[in-house]
């Protein structure tokens, strides 16, 4: 059977929701951008540090869910990576030594201009290592109750994405992935 006609055919098989990868729901994401709230809203005299690692926290997982990117991707990210005018960001890809561009919506871009103009992170925007970044977003799932790792933002777009009606070939480039029968496994 060629290619084609295998992705025609599964492409049109969705999963049952339990045999789904582990994800993030929106409700989830939602719960964990509010346990960054509260975390850091009664800082008292660290207010300025806490509003620092607040913005930090929410624009980490902003972009873990928006861009798909896996955890080294997302904290590899320089603010020469965005592109304001063409709402894009040109996310580089370490598995497949590529870039990866993301048209992005207004929100995180105004999220990202502030936190730039804010903190003026320098060469990279996030300033701590793959394994901080994943005690990071632990600690804000064990906030919200769910068991989370990195991976499952990046999985919880690949199933969003479809149920908007979004073509399995558009996921597959968004999630820089070779081929859509890598996609359609999602």
């Amino acid at each position: 059977m060629d290619r084609l006609a295998l992705y025609s055919r599964n492409a049109l098989r969705l999963k049952e929701y339990d045999k789904l990868p582990p994800h993030i729901t929106r409700v989830q994401y939602l719960d964990m951008l509010d346990a960054v709230e509260r975390k850091h809203s009664a800082a008292g005299q660290w207010a300025k540090k806490a509003r620092y690692y607040r913005d930090r926290d929410k624009l980490l997982l902003r972009l873990m869910r928006e861009a798909g990117g896996r955890i080294g991707d997302i904290l590899n990210i320089a603010p020469v990576d965005f592109d304001f005018d063409r709402k894009i960001l040109n996310l580089k890809v370490r598995k497949r030594r590529d870039v990866n561009s993301i048209l992005l919506g207004d929100g995180i871009l105004l999220d990202v201009s502030n936190y730039l103009r804010n903190y003026n992170p320098g060469a990279k925007l996030c300033d701590f290592s793959k394994v901080q970044g994943r005690k990071i977003v632990r600690q804000y799932g064990r906030l919200t109750g769910i068991d989370v790792h990195p991976h499952m933002f990046r999985h919880g777009l690949a199933i969003h994405l479809p149920e908007n009606n979004v073509p399995i070939p558009i996921i597959s480039a968004r999630l820089g992935h070779s081929s859509v029968l890598t996609t359609i496994r999602y």
